[in-house]
């Protein structure tokens, strides 16, 4: 007779990820200097007993909640042009429309990965992490501008023209997209 798995494990992961959930919205909300384990914990609906087990200290829980909104976000794009690989021509307005994505649907995560950015600035502990964000996004375009280095210079034009819309730019989602696809389209390393 074939045992029963055990839901422990399941439920924990799920909880893990509530609470990173909840520490994404507290980063996004108020900034990542106001992070604490009882804000996240209030925000999740858990105990704060709950929060702590996962996550003992404040820095471990801000890097676990970088590194989650980071990772959707990259996931996401990454799946977005793996599914278009054969499409090369259309990565401007993939890029476009996930850009517009990032300051609508996903704008907590960008919220979060910006204050990442910001503190990488005085921490250099998240350097490699802001490093490895940049890579992933210069190595999905450098093929489409031509070299990781040209690709490097797009992704911060990338990241400044998405900053600029989640910091109450006066451009719309829409205008993003077309601003973000046209920048790509200005580095093209096989103009048409």
């Amino acid at each position: 007779m074939p045992t029963k798995p055990d839901g422990r494990l399941e439920r924990g992961r799920a909880r893990r990820e509530l609470v990173l959930d909840a520490a994404v919205a507290v980063i996004a909300a108020d900034g990542a200097g106001v992070l604490t384990h009882r804000a996240v914990a209030a925000t999740a609906g858990v105990s704060l007993a709950s929060v702590t087990y996962y996550f003992p200290g404040i820095a471990e829980l801000r890097q676990a909640a970088f590194d989650h909104a980071g990772s959707r976000i990259g996931l996401a794009f990454r799946a977005l042009v793996d599914a278009h690989h054969d499409q090369p021509d259309l990565l401007p307005e993939l890029t476009g429309n996930h850009a517009k994505t990032l300051v609508e649907a996903s704008r907590q995560d960008s919220l979060a990965v910006f204050e990442m950015i910001l503190a990488a600035s005085h921490e250099e502990e998240l350097q490699p992490t802001v490093k490895e964000l940049d890579g992933h996004l210069a190595d999905l375009l450098a093929p489409y501008v031509g070299d990781r280095e040209t690709a490097l210079l797009v992704t911060a034009g990338i990241q400044g023209l998405i900053l600029n819309q989640l910091a109450g730019g006066e451009a719309s989602g829409d205008a993003l997209r077309d601003n973000v696809a046209d920048l790509i389209r200005r580095f093209s390393a096989n103009p048409h």
